[in-house]
């Protein structure tokens, strides 16, 4: 059956240029007048022959002249989808360095539209499940992890199968499942020293992650390991960071100029950059985490050293959240000393910060913090009020791990003041029931 424009061939079927000569036909258009002033009548002619390969900014101009989507000339382009798999990707790992998870999944969802590779698949899938899991939607995060892993294998995909794994470790963490999370994590681990997976940032990142349920699992010497492991990897080339964010800037320009290679080109020189840039916050991060292993185990002199060293980075950066969330151990530490007035004044400026910041967890801890302090100084119905709230946070978040933590620490200070039932309560709470209230 002849096609709706005429010619006898189906737009699926027929050739770029084809399409052209057909829907400028259609228009009673001439060559010259489909050329306009920015391109020439025998480069048309040639495309139209099928002896040249428009880029996509010419195409795009060919589009717009004879009133039809750029979709219209490449459903059917294999080379053309390609690029706009690899733009699509692309994009979306840069905005997810940015952490605009909102554009990350608009990105990873134009992708996976695209029809792309396995490969390609199983990427945009995690980088689909970050955003899930941004959201702390975990059911969905699985569900996608579940479905990347199953259609690609280690030895094809390594990295792709690590950065799952430690997205599902991230999920457990964040569901307070801690010794599912750490299996997930170690398989990630070992996933990389087999296939010497080289990628800085990854194992970095994964090593701090891993040294936290080390340390929330009590396995207080593995997780000093892997902090320390953590800092010794991450790169401190902190000032790539606008130049990287100036090449995401200049390669959403050339894609909306319809110069896809480009713009393809641009993020991942964008890309390359975040990844050799200074992570601070995973600096800060190691740094901070290692100081809670030493208070929890009363190391407090080293534990005080590695605070004022995270606190020091932080003011160097200008980091304000990460200062404020060093603050509540240095809080924590000043209640250890004595001094209970200088404690309350950090952890109620901390909470201060981290409300601002709309760091929920952090700000939780900052008020479990600022009870401990009111406590000390005999203010109990204000302690009271503090650790209400703290615990409050954590239940909105949905961070049972961490509440756990606060609703025992409350349960020992209620167990000292004679209030054996609300001690009680608190315990159940700690094992995860419900309180009265």
């Amino acid at each position: 059956m002849p096609g709706k424009n005429g010619g006898g061939v189906s737009i699926t079927s027929a050739s770029l240029g084809e399409r052209v000569r057909t829907a400028r036909k259609a228009l009673g258009m001439s060559q010259a007048q489909l050329a306009g002033d920015e391109l020439t009548k025998g480069f048309i002619s040639q495309l139209e022959s099928g002896s040249v390969r428009p880029s996509i900014r010419s195409l795009q101009i060919i589009a717009s002249r004879l009133g039809k989507p750029l979709d219209h000339f490449l459903g059917d382009e294999v080379l053309s989808t390609e690029k706009r798999v690899a733009f699509h990707r692309l994009a979306a790992e840069a905005a997810a360095e940015q952490s605009e998870w909102d554009l990350v999944r608009e990105y990873a969802q134009n992708g996976l539209a695209e029809g792309p590779d396995t490969g390609d698949r199983a990427a945009l899938l995690w980088l689909l499940a970050r955003s899930e899991a941004a959201a702390r939607r975990f059911e969905r995060t699985f569900e996608l992890v579940d479905e990347a892993l199953g259609m690609i294998t280690v030895a094809a995909e390594p990295q792709v199968v690590a950065q799952l794994l430690v997205l599902r470790g991230y999920a457990y963490a964040e569901s307070a499942q801690l010794v599912a999370a750490t299996e997930a994590y170690e398989s990630a681990r070992d996933v990389m020293e087999k296939y010497e997976v080289l990628e800085p940032r990854l194992r970095s990142r994964l090593l701090v992650a891993l040294g936290t349920m080390y340390r929330r699992l009590k396995r207080t010497s593995k997780a000093i390991t892997s902090y320390e492991l953590a800092l010794s990897t991450a790169s401190r080339e902190s000032e790539l960071m606008l130049a990287g964010r100036g090449y995401m800037g200049m390669a959403a320009t050339h894609y909306d100029s319809g110069e896809l290679d480009s713009a393809i080109a641009h993020y991942q020189r964008a890309l390359e950059l975040f990844r050799r840039v200074s992570d601070i916050g995973l600096e800060l991060q190691a740094l901070q985490s290692i100081s809670i292993v030493q208070f929890e185990n009363e190391q407090l002199p080293a534990a005080k050293i590695s605070a004022e060293r995270a606190m020091g980075r932080a003011l160097e950066v200008g980091d304000a959240h990460w200062a404020a969330v060093v603050e509540v151990t240095l809080a924590r530490l000043a209640l250890k000393e004595g001094g209970a007035d200088d404690a309350l004044r950090m952890a109620k400026h901390a909470e201060k910060i981290l409300s601002e910041t709309d760091d929920k967890i952090q700000q939780a801890d900052a008020l479990g913090a600022t009870g401990a302090a009111l406590e000390a100084l005999g203010r109990t119905a204000d302690a009271d009020r503090a650790y209400r709230a703290s615990l409050d946070l954590y239940t909105k978040v949905d961070d049972l791990a961490d509440r756990s933590g606060m609703a025992a620490e409350y349960a020992r200070v209620l167990k000292s003041r004679g209030q054996i039932d609300e001690a009680f309560d608190m315990l159940e709470l700690a094992r995860g029931g419900v309180t009265r209230r």
